[in-house]
């Protein structure tokens, strides 16, 4: 049961050409675009190290978001998901299964994106805490994944939970497209801005790849608490119509 449902997750992400472009296949090719440094906070870095954790966290996102949660949103739309009550399968099956489909793509991805980046950029992938990177990637992609679920159930109306979608993906594309310049804003809207979670995200990865502590800021504790609410959230709120 559990195999046919990761069945079923794979064949609504690659029946979404769009999704996998827009989340995996753009953020290769803005690796050919990036200069060689970026400035984040006052402190200059390797374009990889800034922009490898925003281009994984935004293809986690399009995955979460534009593929998991709104292809369960669709689900309920169609009334698929009521043929699916009538069978074995639970709320925590059907979630276990999409963090699993998910998160090998993810991982998939993310090898890609390193091998690219070493054989054309001539990255190093020496010396680095591969243990910490992929804990981080793997807690910050259940985090999203959660928040896309609780979303797409939220509403009553599909409809609502996929346009509620819509409006939370592109809100956070924004902010992570703004992290980059973020020294250059007032100081309360970087404070506001740290503290969502594409932040918290971004700069975990970062930290992770980089071998900074994972400890020095609140984001590990903040991606967690959020990971725990959400995860608890989208079993409740689990709806199959």
């Amino acid at each position: 049961m559990k195999l046919g449902m990761i069945k079923y997750h794979l064949l609504l992400l690659f029946r979404e050409p769009l999704i996998l472009f827009f989340g995996f296949a753009l953020p290769l090719i803005q690796l050919f675009f990036a200069p060689e440094t970026l400035t984040l906070g006052g402190e200059t870095h390797h374009f990889m190290d800034i922009s490898m954790p925003l281009s994984i966290t935004i293809a986690v996102m399009a995955l979460c978001f534009m593929d998991s949660a709104f292809s369960h949103a669709y689900s309920r739309q169609i009334k698929f998901l009521r043929r699916l009550r009538m069978t074995p399968v639970k709320p925590v099956t059907y979630i276990f299964t999409g963090i699993v489909s998910r998160l090998g793509v993810v991982l998939v991805f993310t090898v890609i994106f390193l091998a690219v980046s070493s054989v054309i950029f001539d990255v190093s992938l020496i010396n680095r805490n591969w243990i910490a990177f992929i804990s981080m990637l793997t807690l910050t992609f259940l985090m999203f994944y959660f928040m896309g679920m609780f979303v797409a159930n939220m509403l009553k109306d599909s409809k609502h939970s996929q346009s509620a979608l819509f409006i939370v993906f592109f809100g956070f594309i924004f902010l992570i497209n703004i992290i980059p310049a973020l020294e250059t804003l007032p100081d309360i809207l970087q404070s506001v801005v740290q503290n969502f979670p594409v932040f918290y995200a971004t700069n975990l990865l970062q930290s992770a790849w980089t071998g900074a502590s994972l400890l020095s800021g609140h984001e590990l504790i903040g991606v967690i608490v959020l990971t725990v609410i959400f995860g608890v959230l989208s079993v409740k709120f689990f709806k199959y119509e």
